[in-house]
């Protein structure tokens, strides 16, 4: 049997990523699990690993292709399978004409390929009033080219690359825009998603202030002598660790708060993916955690470790970069008293932690200097009303404070 490599959906409002790289060649063994090639997303290089033990028998879509999620990249199996006639986008949601049946296979994971597949079953590619390859296009866009005054010399008249720089050098302009442009690119999506999320979202913010001073003992508990020992390994506990595990105790009792706004509606999730906001050099990234219910500190702490790391040197894994149900963002020691922070879509919550800091706090009727810091909770109105939210940060508080 024949396995095919899919390009995962990162999250709903990602349309394309960059296949940046092959790791693998056609014909080298590769095991489950391994890596065989690199995206490049708005936020992340994101590795894509091979989808079964083998050889990588084909690969059908070339490094610094623009591709659209559930895009079959390649086939991994045994070297005596036949190779089936197969359209790699046949998985991939398009505009179809208004007579044409509805695509329902959505599938993201791998899945398995019989020898006896033929071309028959793939969804064609729907023609277009402009043919062009997406490298072609992308250099289009980067120089300003008109598509429409370019003749392709391509198979019908499909744009090429070389037709494209041909336009550019008509044009006496640069082939290519200079060194950065990625980290450019990042920054402009970045904007245009924080504006968009902005301008659609409905947005009010709840604040709370938290007397931590049982999370504080909680923590100095841990010798940091001997760190806590976890999946085998050394971790070490940070404030991020206790808000994901009173988190992952609260939103079970708060579902409005743990999903995603999609056509118009709430769709709430089955399980909790907490994302951890992390500021990396290509600019704010949010990995995503699986599903924190059920998990003890320790696991919690093991897992955003190496999470973090792996955004700060921007190679997240697929899994990580799957869309969260829920966001925290930590701004970490400083003297920020607390902050609004902006929804990702589709989430319709974030919770943004201010510094902890010592501050006067009434405690059983007496004035006490505690460490505190003030929990804001940004939720969508479309989903979420305020008594919703006060409920959830009286719970937060609760948790946080026994």
């Amino acid at each position: 049997m024949l396995n095919e490599v899919i390009i995962p959906v990162m999250d709903e409002t990602t349309e394309t990523v960059l296949l940046s790289r092959w790791l693998k060649q056609e014909g080298d063994a590769v095991q489950k699990g391994e890596v065989i090639c690199e995206i490049e997303t708005e936020k992340a290089s994101v590795e894509i690993e091979a989808s079964a033990d083998g050889a990588l028998r084909k690969i059908f879509i070339e490094a610094g292709t623009q591709i659209p999620p559930r895009t079959v990249v390649a086939l991994v199996g045994a070297v005596s399978e036949p190779i089936p006639d197969l359209d790699p986008y046949y998985q991939t949601p398009k505009k179809r004409p208004a007579d044409s049946s509805t695509l329902t296979n959505t599938n993201t994971s791998t899945s398995t390929l019989s020898s006896t597949s033929t071309s028959t079953n793939a969804i064609p590619t729907p023609s277009k009033e402009i043919k062009i390859s997406p490298r072609a296009r992308r250099l289009a866009e980067d120089n300003g080219i008109d598509l429409a005054t370019v003749n392709g010399s391509g198979p019908e008249g499909r744009i090429v690359e070389d037709d494209i720089k041909a336009a550019i050098a008509s044009k006496s302009t640069p082939v290519s825009k200079p060194a950065g442009d990625l980290a450019s690119r990042v920054a402009r999506a970045k904007a245009e998603r924080v504006s968009q999320s902005w301008r659609t979202i409905p947005h009010f913010h709840m604040s709370i202030t938290v007397d931590l001073s049982k999370i504080v003992a909680r923590k100095k508990a841990a010798d940091p002598s001997t760190p806590l020992r976890a999946s085998g390994g050394a971790t070490k506990l940070t404030y991020t660790d206790f808000f994901t595990e009173a988190l992952a105790q609260i939103l079970p009792q708060h579902p409005l708060l743990n999903g995603h706004w999609l056509n118009d509606a709430f769709a709430p999730a089955q399980e909790i993916r907490l994302g951890i906001v992390v500021q990396t050099e290509r600019g704010l990234v949010i990995p995503a955690m699986r599903d924190v219910r059920n998990r003890s500190l320790e696991d919690l702490a093991a897992e955003r470790e190496p999470l973090v790391k792996q955004a700060l040197a921007g190679a997240l894994n697929a899994a990580a970069m799957a869309e969260p149900t829920f966001t925290l963002t930590n701004v970490g020691q400083g003297h920020i008293d607390s902050f609004n922070a902006i929804i990702s879509p589709p989430q319709v919550a974030i919770l943004a932690v201010g510094s902890m800091q010592r501050r006067a706090l009434v405690v059983n009727n007496e004035v006490k200097i505690c460490p505190s810091a003030t929990f804001t909770l940004g939720v969508d109105h479309r989903a979420v009303d305020g008594r919703d939210a006060a409920a959830f940060l009286e719970s937060l508080k609760t948790v946080l404070e026994r």
